[in-house]
């Protein structure tokens, strides 16, 4: 993932995975990278994925269970796909071809498999 200077990195990060979440790459139950890989892969504090992780948590999106991680909440609310819809909008209006995003997703999703 690029970092841009818009806003702080905590936020982009959150944003990433909410952005996941809504797209379906993380179905609910499944569990989030833990902070420690977050922030090697992400080359950041592990601080800023706990803040990022806390804004997903606030929304709703995902839960922490002590010593096993963060995972997508069971009850994602029906207001959340309108959430998705704005996301996916976003991305067209920007300029990505649907072809393009589903693409992105498969290949995400084969990722999960490797």
């Amino acid at each position: 993932m690029m970092f841009s200077g818009a806003s702080p990195i905590y936020e982009q990060l959150a944003a990433y995975y909410k952005r996941l979440i809504y797209s379906g790459v993380f179905a609910p139950g499944d569990s989030l990278p833990s902070v420690r890989e977050v922030a090697l892969a992400e080359r950041v504090n592990p601080n800023t994925v706990v803040r990022a992780y806390g804004i997903l948590m606030e929304e709703g999106l995902i839960v922490s269970l002590p010593k096993k991680g963060y995972f997508v909440s069971e009850e994602i609310k029906p207001e959340d796909e309108d959430k998705l819809t704005s996301v996916l909008s976003s991305l067209l209006k920007e300029g990505y071809k649907e072809e393009d995003i589903i693409a992105t997703l498969k290949r995400i999703k084969e990722g999960e498999n490797d």
